[in-house]
């Protein structure tokens, strides 16, 4: 969770992939719109890796939606060091939204 003046400006909820070695899901990544574009976004990504990395974590997968209002989504994580599309679900969640599948490689080998 990150916090601002007291107050939750965004949080971020992520877990170990189950039978993996080292994979984990960024299952939700969240701030206040009113927020957008302060950096509070990349504060949490960071948190994330580092919180992954001390659990000996090598690998965070994130999926989002194609669909238009998912663009600034994808525009994060696109601009996210590290973080590349590495998979893409033709019309997974309906007709024309594919599922987007993003990873950031944290260590260890491929």
């Amino acid at each position: 969770m990150a916090e601002l003046a007291g107050a939750v400006a965004g949080y971020a909820c992520f877990g170990a992939t189950p039978m993996t070695l080292g994979t984990w899901d960024l299952y939700w990544i969240a701030v206040d719109p009113a927020l957008h574009g302060r950096g509070v976004g990349t504060l949490l990504m960071r948190s994330v890796e580092d919180a992954i990395r001390a659990e000996g974590g090598r690998l965070v997968m994130i999926e989002t939606a194609s669909k238009p209002s998912y663009t600034p989504t994808r525009r994060f994580y696109e601009r996210h060091a590290g973080c590349r599309e590495v998979a893409r679900v033709p019309d997974f969640y309906a007709i024309g939204d594919d599922k987007v599948m993003y990873a950031i490689q944290l260590g260890g080998t491929r």
